[in-house]
């Protein structure tokens, strides 16, 4: 009985001597606890970041959307003042000025309508 007594108590002694003692003291307990106190701010803090960044990321891409339209819009303006101006080069071909028109022309009629009117002025009165 003796030796029954000993095989049941002998488990029970050694389980409880090489269990370490898991119990914290009051101030390691309080360090703990501002420990997480901290951690749970500053994480509150990094989402805080994080959710200015994605709307700062948001905010940016809706811009290099709208950058990308204007470019495009330039480029279809850029295009029709190019063709506007071939259509004054070409506007300009077909009303270039007839042989006629030319001033050394007018520039000649002239003198000689005023020399001619002049001679027969002359003669008139002689």
């Amino acid at each position: 009985m003796k030796q029954l007594l000993i095989i049941l108590v002998f488990p029970f002694i050694g389980y409880t001597q090489v269990m370490p003692d898991t119990c914290f003291t009051e101030e390691e307990i309080h360090g703990i606890s501002e420990t997480l106190d901290s951690l749970f701010y500053r994480d509150s803090i990094n989402e805080l970041i994080i959710l200015e960044q994605d709307s700062i990321i948001n905010y940016l891409e809706t811009v290099i959307k709208l950058d990308s339209v204007e470019l495009q819009i330039q480029t279809m303006q850029m295009d029709l003042l190019k063709s506007n101006i071939d259509l004054y080069i070409e506007r300009e071909k077909l009303l270039k000025p007839k042989w006629y028109r030319h001033p050394a022309i007018w520039f000649v009629g002239g003198i000689g309508t005023a020399v001619l009117t002049g001679k027969l002025v002359a003669t008139l009165i002689n």
